[in-house]
């Protein structure tokens, strides 16, 4: 057991090691988190810090990507809510993500997971600006997924995951075959990687369905689906070798 232990965490260290961009990646979601932390304690007046502020400017949020702050579809991606939402974030970027950047090379790596979660979070802007439309034509529907019904009220979307689904995406359109391991509750199981983006799918429709929470759904979606079209297109061009 311990030697099978032992083999297991060789083999990331050495995956991590030929994956500069996805440590890089990974140390900066982490540093921006701090700083997200640190500003969320200091008051810029009473009842509003200035992580609010930081939020609100570089978090995605569409009245003002409007205005001008187009910089929010790739900045959101470098915020995070939460520890528990960096840390499944970092997970799949040092595990699934460097193993990907060992297929299509580093430039390729942030391409997917900027692009993939720039489209990711254009597809939420777009979802959350049409609930009250959505809600006043469809009650029935809107009362079921909990859809918005109040016009000129808009939420903000922050996170890395978007970008993270594009990763998965193409992975699942490169190697569709290929086995991978992934936590469902805390048990490890072993899929095929398109079979992987199905599930990921369907559980992200049922979750955002069953729910009603506050997590991006259309973001992971619209992600996902951008990178799998991305890693079709590469196919197709049969250029997903390594590249610096």
């Amino acid at each position: 057991m311990f030697k099978n232990l032992r083999t297991v965490g060789t083999s990331i260290v050495d995956t991590l090691a030929f994956s500069p961009a996805a440590v890089t990646l990974a140390v900066l979601l982490t540093c921006f988190f701090l700083i997200q932390r640190v500003a969320l304690g200091v008051d810029l007046v009473d009842g509003y810090s200035f992580g609010a502020l930081l939020t609100q400017c570089f978090g995605l949020h569409a009245p003002l990507l409007a205005k001008g702050f187009f910089w929010q579809v790739v900045t959101y991606l470098f915020l995070h809510g939460s520890w528990l939402h960096l840390a499944l974030n970092l997970l799949t970027v040092l595990l699934f993500g460097a193993g990907l950047e060992m297929e299509i090379g580093g430039r390729r790596f942030w391409t997917v997971f900027l692009v993939g979660g720039a489209i990711g979070g254009l597809g939420w802007v777009m979802c959350d600006a049409m609930q009250p439309a959505l809600a006043a034509a469809f009650p029935g529907v809107a009362q079921a997924l909990g859809l918005r019904t109040q016009p000129g009220v808009y939420g903000t979307c922050i996170g890395a995951s978007g970008g993270v689904f594009a990763l998965i995406g193409v992975y699942a359109a490169l190697f569709p075959r290929r086995e991978t391991v992934v936590l469902v509750l805390v048990f490890p199981v072993r899929m095929r990687a398109r079979t992987l983006a199905v599930f990921l799918g369907l559980a992200t429709i049922i979750e955002a369905v069953l729910l009603r929470s506050q997590i991006a759904y259309t973001a992971h979606l619209a992600g996902g689906f951008a990178g799998y079209f991305y890693g079709l297109a590469l196919l197709r061009r049969r250029v997903f070798f390594r590249v610096a």
